[in-house]
């Protein structure tokens, strides 16, 4: 029997996802796959994402108060809901601890997790409480969408890629923070009404949580379609370029934990997508295109010529 790290967290997912797919109907309008799913019990659609974060995987003690972490968790879970173009409504929230945890710990959690739904009109409506050898934490959120939601699978040759925000923030943090150099892990950013106005024009998009790179992967299998990503376009936090300087590009391209949103746009609604950009919130960066051909991402520089990254973005067992 071949173990996890043999097969690889992706290709995992792919053959579950495909085993789950042959069960899905019954109002089930996307299923396993995606950022997340989506049912529609009656006339309005909901949309169901689950994440979870784990000290030892996602986070170490000490890199976050209890409330940080909180909040954390959610604005990582409600990115999906995010790249639905939905809005997020419902909440659930499970926890793992020792038994010797601070009851002070759960607590801030809790409250941080609520705080930042609050922020996005969102309410905690239950969950779990359980012991274990050390602290997991696993939310849920339930959102509404009442018009076709924007899936993956979308894309088409021709269109362009857009991303949110800047890239390398969070993973430079989590680099400084590992070695033992201080600083802070930053907030999640909230891309729900970002996600909203860019799904009126996305033909698809998908979140950032695991590097760029790899994620425009995920929605190129989708759309069985390639992409050319230009490495010179990629919007590079300042925080990145200060640490990494000329190497801050190929960083940001696949260190994941950004939580911004990538799209693909058609040429005949660009016109449209520039009206919307002053409402975002945020950043807006053409990036590259999506084309014709199997399905995979390149990454070239200026004149074209492709570039080799070391790794497209982070897979839980293969770390």
């Amino acid at each position: 029997m071949r173990r996890l790290r043999d097969v690889g967290e992706h290709a995992w997912v792919a053959r579950l996802v495909h085993r789950l797919a042959m069960d899905v109907g019954g109002g089930v309008h996307i299923g396993p796959g995606d950022d997340a799913a989506v049912v529609r019990p009656g006339r309005a659609s909901l949309v169901l994402t689950v994440d979870a974060l784990v000290e030892g995987v996602h986070f170490r003690t000490g890199w976050l108060t209890p409330a940080a972490l909180g909040r954390r968790l959610f604005g990582v879970t409600v990115s999906d809901v995010a790249a639905m173009g939905a809005t997020p409504r419902w909440a659930l929230l499970a926890t793992e601890s020792p038994a010797e945890t601070a009851s002070g710990v759960l607590d801030g959690i809790v409250r941080g997790f609520a705080r930042g739904a609050r922020g996005a009109g969102t309410r905690l409506v239950g969950g779990n409480v359980t012991t274990g050898p050390h602290l997991a934490l696993t939310a849920t959120v339930v959102g509404e969408i009442d018009r076709t939601p924007v899936s993956r699978a979308g894309g088409r040759p021709g269109d362009a890629l857009y991303v949110t925000g800047a890239l390398g923030m969070a993973g430079i943090a989590v680099r400084q923070l590992a070695g033992g150099r201080g600083g802070r892990l930053p907030q999640p950013p909230l891309r729900v009404r970002a996600g909203r106005l860019l799904a009126a024009v996305a033909s698809a998009m998908i979140d950032v949580s695991d590097g760029l790179v790899q994620d425009i992967g995920h929605l190129c299998r989708a759309s069985r379609v390639a992409a050319e990503v230009e490495l010179d376009r990629l919007p590079v936090a300042p925080r990145c370029r200060r640490a990494l300087g000329a190497a801050a590009s190929r960083f940001a391209a696949t260190a994941g934990e950004d939580y911004e949103l990538v799209l693909a746009v058609r040429p005949a609604r660009e016109a449209a997508l520039r009206r919307i950009v002053p409402r975002l919130g945020c950043r807006l960066t053409r990036i590259g295109r999506l084309v014709a051909g199997r399905p995979a991402v390149r990454v070239i520089d200026a004149a074209g010529t492709p570039i080799t990254l070391a790794r497209s973005g982070f897979d839980h067992f293969r770390r």
